[in-house]
């Protein structure tokens, strides 16, 4: 996770926390929301090319995901 900059985690939490709130009043799942947003954020031009590594899923994506289900 050294190569993650604090502006590029920035933007996958404001991403994140969006989704929530637009998957909220949609009334759809937040997982639900969420993978829309990630096939949506794939066919855009010019996004940032994000190294996925384990690291960053167990301790950045997992944890909401992981919340979320036992609520």
């Amino acid at each position: 996770m050294n190569d993650l900059s604090i502006l590029t985690l920035g933007m996958i939490l404001l991403t994140a926390s969006l989704v929530a709130m637009i998957s909220r009043r949609l009334q759809l799942p937040y997982s639900v929301g969420l993978v829309a947003a990630g096939i949506a954020l794939g066919f855009m031009p010019g996004v940032v090319e994000l190294p996925l590594s384990r690291d960053l899923i167990f301790t950045v994506f997992l944890p909401p995901l992981i919340f979320q289900a036992a609520l």
